[in-house]
């Protein structure tokens, strides 16, 4: 059965087959991963004394990665199968199951100095006020050059972003099952005539986009 991309079913496969949130496709980039922006700005926000809240955490590579370099690290997924697979990744972190809606769980309201989403859900950006200490900051790296819900519900809470990255690197799908399975995976369509006019001995190529974040209350 062919499962919508993005719904919980869709998920809860990634979960079973690939053990986590991970892109299904074979690339091959020409230049540096675009999201170490991202993870440049991470790192250097972190510390002993930094409390972090990630929302959307997936299977927990970030908490994994880098939880233990903070005070506490503390992430919600809506994923139950995701979840469980956070917690054998990173039992020094703490992971709560829930979706975003409604009031804030009790074990996310923190403060928290550092809210950060890779590729996860906007809708944390509404909660902010309730969840970040005072100075408290908000990062975000999503899968395109434009994510516009990101500054409007920014403006919607009072935040003021600080930093806007937006950065491109060509790479390649070697496959046409890839280029598929990349454009189910980014709500596109895969055109065939696409990839016969295109595709060289490398594959097709494709801009491989992220767009990053930095924001506060002030």
């Amino acid at each position: 059965m062919k499962l919508t991309p993005h719904s919980r079913e869709w998920y809860a496969r990634l979960a079973r087959e690939l053990g986590g949130y991970r892109h299904p496709w074979t690339r091959v980039l020409d230049g540096p991963d675009p999201e170490l922006t991202f993870d440049a700005l991470l790192a250097e926000r972190l510390g002993p004394g930094v409390r972090v809240l990630e929302a959307g955490c997936g299977h927990g590579p970030d908490a994994a990665r880098f939880g233990a370099q903070t005070a506490r690290w503390v992430a919600y997924d809506r994923q139950p199968e995701l979840l469980a697979l956070a917690r054998d990744n990173a039992p020094h972190a703490e992971f709560c199951l829930w979706d975003g809606r409604g009031a804030v769980p009790d074990a996310l309201r923190g403060p928290f100095d550092l809210i950060v989403s890779r590729r996860g859900p906007t809708g944390v950006i509404g909660h902010l006020p309730a969840v970040a200490a005072p100075g408290g900051r908000f990062l975000y790296v999503g899968p395109t050059l434009e994510v516009p819900q990101v500054p409007e519900r920014l403006v919607a809470v009072g935040w003021t972003i600080h930093g806007e990255w937006r950065v491109s690197v060509r790479a390649w799908t070697p496959r046409w099952e890839d280029w598929v399975t990349r454009c189910e995976w980014m709500g596109e369509e895969a055109r065939q005539e696409d990839w016969e006019t295109r595709a060289t001995a490398r594959g097709l190529p494709y801009q491989e986009e992220r767009y990053v974040v930095l924001a506060g209350a002030e």
